[in-house]
């Protein structure tokens, strides 16, 4: 329930709240990644990545929902590959913490990790969870249909 509420807090917001967040979360994790292997990496080269990436993610993200809302009224809930995008930078954020930690870069890269982590956990859990059911339902029935 917490989770889903947590969850519903991004999901629910206007389309360019939501694409600078995942940019921001996006070019996090990208920098994150490349400066895995650098023991002391300069500010200012994190900060135009960050930048980068969070430009170019948000906008294409943002592009993407705004069509989407133009196509007509949905269901309620976001469709499937804005799931998949959540889950995808999520898991992505985590991999680029672990191998940052593991690589020269330590802590002090990792920490670039944590907010992408913090922020999308909830619509990633959520997404997952969406899809898997998703899949599971259309398993169920294609399974329940009779064979000739």
């Amino acid at each position: 329930m917490l989770l889903a509420l947590l969850a519903a807090y991004l999901t629910k917001r206007p389309p360019w709240v939501q694409a600078c967040v995942f940019g921001l979360c996006a070019g996090l994790f990208v920098a994150t990644a490349a400066n895995a292997n650098e023991r002391d990496p300069l500010i200012g080269s994190v900060l135009l990545q960050v930048v980068t990436v969070a430009v170019v993610a948000g906008t294409a993200f943002f592009v993407a929902l705004r069509s989407r809302l133009r196509r007509g009224p949905t269901d309620g809930g976001p469709p499937a590959w804005v799931h998949c995008a959540y889950a995808g930078v999520w898991l992505l954020a985590i991999g680029a913490a672990v191998w940052a930690l593991l690589g020269d870069g330590g802590l002090k890269v990792a920490v670039l990790a944590i907010v992408p982590i913090v922020l999308l956990a909830p619509p990633a859990l959520l997404g997952i969870r969406a899809l898997a059911h998703r899949a599971s339902r259309t398993g169920a029935s294609a399974a329940a249909e009779p064979r000739a």
